[in-house]
């Protein structure tokens, strides 16, 4: 349930109870560093000289350029070991990724099939 303000951006009315309610909501809990990493991938193409790419949200931990993580389960329950290549946020390229933040990764030695979406 989500409930819904009627505010004026012109008057201001009912500003006051919505900043009220947000006030009343319990702070987002912040991803530690020290957890282990874990990557959700939400897309998967293949960029001209760099190879495939995966895109999506570290949920927790800290990942590191020229890190290996773990990519699976594949359909048989394996987990392939994954150099990461390069980190771009933003199309910008980044030494790290830590939780809550959005990235993509461009993955060594992993060929296309080897990657899918669930």
């Amino acid at each position: 349930m989500c409930p819904v303000f009627s505010v004026s951006n012109v008057t201001g009315e009912n500003l006051d109870l919505l900043k009220m309610f947000l006030n009343l909501l319990t702070p987002r809990s912040q991803p530690r560093l020290t957890d282990p990493a874990h990557f959700q991938v939400d897309d998967i193409f293949s960029v001209p000289g760099v190879g495939n790419v995966v895109s999506g949200t570290c949920l927790s931990g800290v990942i590191r350029l020229n890190d290996t993580l773990l990519l699976g389960p594949d359909p048989v329950g394996q987990f392939t070991p994954v150099p990461i290549k390069s980190i771009h946020r933003k199309r910008m390229p980044v030494t790290y990724v830590r939780g809550g933040q959005t990235a993509s990764f461009a993955l060594k030695k992993l060929r296309r099939n080897q990657l899918r979406k669930v």
